[in-house]
């Protein structure tokens, strides 16, 4: 059975916890934010909840919305697609150029290299899961 996260939500409130906070690690769990930062955020002097309190609330939160890291590979699609458009667009003018132009011609492919490096340098961790910004 699935523990959806309004159950969590409620059962923290009934625990004692107070609603606006249970609500912040709601919604930044929801939002992608990373563990440390709402920890850091709960135990605050303003917020106040137990350490160990928030702990276990996030842990059952994340793991009902999918994990800590669900987020984390959407940035690395993002620069591989980026860096594939760049690879089509320098080649298709590459391949179009005029052969009397051979020091353009050099440079572009130069340029054509890098954006090749870099495409597989953020693909395959994308790939793999192990993307971080």
């Amino acid at each position: 059975m699935k523990i959806k996260l309004e159950d969590i939500r409620e059962k923290y409130v009934s625990l004692g916890i107070p609603e606006k906070n249970v609500e912040y690690a709601l919604n930044a769990v929801k939002s992608g934010t990373k563990k440390d930062f709402i920890m850091k955020n709960l135990t605050s002097d303003i917020r106040k909840v137990d350490a160990a309190t928030a702990n276990s609330m996030l842990d059952e939160m994340f793991a009902a919305n999918g994990g800590e890291f669900k987020y984390e590979n959407r940035g690395g699609y993002l620069y591989s697609v980026f860096y594939l458009i760049a690879i089509a667009a320098l080649g298709g003018v590459i391949l179009f150029m005029n052969a009397e132009n051979r020091s353009l011609q050099f440079k572009l492919s130069g340029a054509l290299l890098v954006f090749i490096v870099l495409f597989f340098r953020t693909f395959i961790p994308t790939i793999r899961g192990r993307f971080r910004e």
